[in-house]
């Protein structure tokens, strides 16, 4: 049996969408704690948390989405949006929300291991999906 066999796109996409719908809500719920790591040694205000749960609900579609693709999506065009979906998250959380551009701005702490294995699962999940997607695209594409 083959990887891409095992590893579906539509099982991925649902898989991923669940968990970021879950992270979605802890983030909500966990504003001020996210806003504390975040901004490690500098004062935290309300609005800190405010944006901390804004980003969280800014997250929520995109799981929503991860999982409506997977349920009604088929076929060739699944396998397509598993490479831009994957494509388009890693950008946004790489490069803005957990990379990059919130290391510019100081907004470059470290919350405790516990709270980062569901969101580095996450990502993980999420490189893969778009590592099958390719791999699905290219075999719809010998056929």
């Amino acid at each position: 049996m083959e990887v891409n066999e095992i590893l579906e796109p539509k099982n991925l996409l649902i898989a991923v969408g669940v968990m970021v719908i879950v992270l979605s809500c802890l983030g909500m719920a966990n504003s001020e704690q996210w806003a504390e790591w975040a901004w490690d040694d500098e004062p935290v205000g309300e609005h800190d948390a405010a944006y901390e749960q804004m980003w969280a609900l800014h997250m929520l579609p995109m799981g929503i989405m991860a999982i409506g693709t997977g349920l009604f999506v088929k076929g060739k065009p699944l396998a397509q949006m598993s490479m831009l979906a994957s494509a388009s998250i890693l950008l946004v959380i790489g490069g803005g929300m957990g990379g990059y551009m919130t290391g510019e701005h100081g907004y470059d702490g470290t919350p405790p291991i516990t709270w980062m294995i569901l969101p580095i699962l996450s990502l993980l999940l999420t490189l893969v999906l778009g590592i099958v997607g390719y791999m699905k695209f290219k075999q719809f594409n010998e056929e």
